[in-house]
C-alpha cells in the first residue's frame, strides 16, 4: 500500500486552490493558517451513491458535498484552519442530504482542521457535518462546531424515526461508515439534533482522546413558551406518560457515541469499536454501543451529565478504567435482556444535580462481571437504587405496547455486581441467580422465592 501522502508539501492559500488537490493520489497538502468562508455551493459536489438493502445496492441516495475528499493516500494538513460554513447553505440543496465534509477516499490524513456552522437554518431532509465512508482513514485533531436543525430544543421528546410528534431535519455531527477509521483528538460541540460520533456498517473503528458536548434544557424552559413546536403539538411527548413533564431536564442532541447495527450506504453490518480516553458532556447518552457485533473496548472514558445513561454496551463488552457521574441518568445501562458476558469497571463521580434520577444502574442480561466503585472515594449524596430487571427502556416499550410481555425487555441472571457506592440494592420481579457483594454483605437473588433478598435495600 502506498504511503499517506508524497513527500513533496505543496502549500496552498484558498479553499479553491485546496479543492483542485481533494480528488488526487498521493499528494500532500498544506493550506496555510486563518479563517475562511464557505457562503456558495462553488465548491461543492452532488454524488449519487446507493442505499443498500440486505446486501444489496437498491436505490439512488443522492447527497451534496460542500468539501469532497476523494482521492487516496493523501495527507491534508489542516492545522489553524477554520472554516466557517454558512447554514443557509442547508437549503441549496433541494432534497439531497447534506455532507459538509465527505471523506470518500482511502487511506488519507486530515488533520488539524477547524469547520463551524454559522447560522441556524436547517436542512430540508438531513445533514452531517463529516462522514468518512471511506477506508483506512485517519481524522487528526479535527474539530467540528454543529449547528442548524430542527426541531431543536426539546431532544427527543418531539419524536424520531417512526411517527414522530413532529418531524426532524436532524443534524448529525460525525459519522464513520468506512474500514479501519481512526479518530484521534477530535472535538464535537454540538448544537444540533443529532448524534455525536457514530457508526454504521463502520468496521474497526478506533477512537482516541475525543470529545464530545451537548447542552442541557429544563422541560420548565419548554413549558414556558408560548409558541413553537411544542406548545403547538399541545406539549406532547413520544415518551411515557405522553406529555412533557415539568422538573426534569432533557439533552438537546442524541448520543455521544453511538453505533448503529447496519451501514445503510455501505451494506454492511457495523462490526468491532474501541474508545479510549474520551469524554462526553451533556448528550442524550454518553457512549452507546450496544448495536454493533464484535470487539467493545472502552478505556479511560468519562461520562458527564448525560440525560438517558452513561454507558451502554453490547455482548462480550470490556469496559476498564472508566467513570461517569449519573447526575441525570443511570451511569451504566443494559436496556434489553439479550446482552451477554460484559467485564464493566466503572467509577460513580459524586456530582448530582436538581433532578431525581430513578435509577443508578439498570442491570439486564446474563453472565456480566460487573464492578461500580465511587471515584476518588467520595460517595454520592443522593441515594439512587442500583436496579435488576428493570431498564428506562423497558418503560418505554411498555408504555407505546401496554400488552407485550416485559419478558422482550428486561431480564436480569447469573450477574455477579461488587457494589461499592455504598448505593442500594433492588432485585425486581425479572431478576434471578445473581449475586451482589454490596459493602461486604453478600446478597443472592434467588428469584420468586425469595422476596426479602429480592427487595433487599442497603
Amino acid at each position: 500500500m502506498s504511503c499517506k501522502g508524497s513527500s513533496e508539501i505543496i502549500e496552498v492559500s484558498t479553499l479553491q486552490e485546496l479543492s483542485k488537490y481533494l480528488n488526487q493520489d498521493n499528494v500532500t497538502v498544506k493550506l496555510a493558517p486563518g479563517e475562511y468562508h464557505i457562503t456558495n455551493t462553488d465548491l461543492s459536489h452532488n454524488v449519487i451513491l446507493k442505499k443498500y438493502t440486505n446486501g444489496k445496492p437498491e436505490t439512488d441516495y443522492p447527497i451534496s458535498a460542500l468539501l469532497y475528499f476523494s482521492g487516496n493516500n493523501s495527507k491534508y494538513i489542516l492545522n489553524n484552519v477554520i472554516i466557517h460554513l454558512d447554514t443557509k447553505l442547508h437549503k441549496a440543496f433541494g432534497k439531497n442530504h447534506i455532507f459538509e465534509v465527505f471523506v470518500s477516499g482511502n487511506n488519507n490524513t486530515i488533520e488539524g482542521l477547524e469547520v463551524k456552522d454559522m447560522g441556524h437554518e436547517h436542512p430540508i431532509r438531513g445533514a452531517i457535518m463529516m462522514h468518512v465512508m471511506g477506508d483506512g482513514n485517519t481524522i487528526s485533531n479535527v474539530k467540528l462546531h454543529i449547528q442548524g436543525s430542527y426541531p431543536y430544543g426539546y431532544g427527543h421528546l418531539l419524536g424520531k424515526g417512526a411517527n414522530p410528534i413532529v418531524t426532524p431535519q436532524k443534524h448529525s455531527s460525525l459519522l464513520v461508515s468506512g474500514k479501519d477509521t481512526k479518530l484521534l483528538g477530535c472535538t464535537v460541540i454540538t448544537r444540533g439534533f443529532g448524534h455525536g460520533i457514530v457508526m454504521q456498517g463502520a468496521v474497526n473503528t478506533f477512537i482516541k482522546d475525543c470529545y464530545v458536548e451537548g447542552e442541557m434544557r429544563s422541560t420548565d424552559a419548554m413549558l414556558a413558551e408560548t409558541s413553537g413546536p411544542a406548545f403547538e403539538t399541545g406539549f406532547s411527548s413520544d415518551y411515557p406518560p405522553g406529555k412533557i413533564l415539568p422538573n426534569e431536564i432533557k439533552a438537546l442532541s442524541e448520543d455521544g457515541v453511538r453505533s448503529y447495527p447496519y451501514g445503510s450506504l455501505v451494506g454492511r453490518k457495523t462490526e468491532n469499536i474501541t474508545v479510549i480516553n474520551t469524554t462526553i458532556k451533556n448528550m442524550r447518552s454518553g457512549i452507546d454501543l450496544n448495536a454493533h457485533i464484535g470487539k467493545t473496548e472502552i478505556e479511560n472514558c468519562t461520562v458527564i451529565g448525560c440525560q438517558e445513561k452513561g454507558y451502554s454496551v453490547a455482548s462480550n463488552a470490556v469496559v476498564k478504567n472508566s467513570r461517569g457521574d449519573a447526575q441525570y441518568g443511570p451511569l451504566l445501562s443494559f436496556p434489553g435482556n439479550n446482552v451477554k458476558n460484559c467485564q464493566v469497571e466503572l467509577e460513580l463521580m459524586p456530582s448530582v444535580g436538581d433532578y431525581p434520577v430513578k435509577r443508578l444502574a439498570e442491570i439486564n442480561g446474563s453472565g456480566h462481571t460487573i464492578i461500580i466503585k465511587n471515584y476518588d472515594n467520595k460517595k454520592r449524596t443522593k441515594v439512587s437504587p442500583i436496579v435488576f430487571g428493570e431498564s428506562f427502556w423497558s418503560d418505554v416499550h411498555r408504555y407505546r405496547n401496554p400488552n407485550s410481555d416485559p419478558k422482550q425487555f428486561s431480564g436480569a441472571n447469573n450477574i455477579t455486581l461488587n457494589n461499592q457506592t455504598g448505593m442500594p440494592i433492588i432485585f425486581k420481579e425479572l431478576s434471578e441467580n445473581n449475586k451482589v457483594v454490596s459493602n461486604g454483605e453478600l446478597l443472592e437473588d434467588l428469584g420468586k422465592n425469595n422476596m426479602f433478598e429480592k427487595n433487599k435495600i442497603d
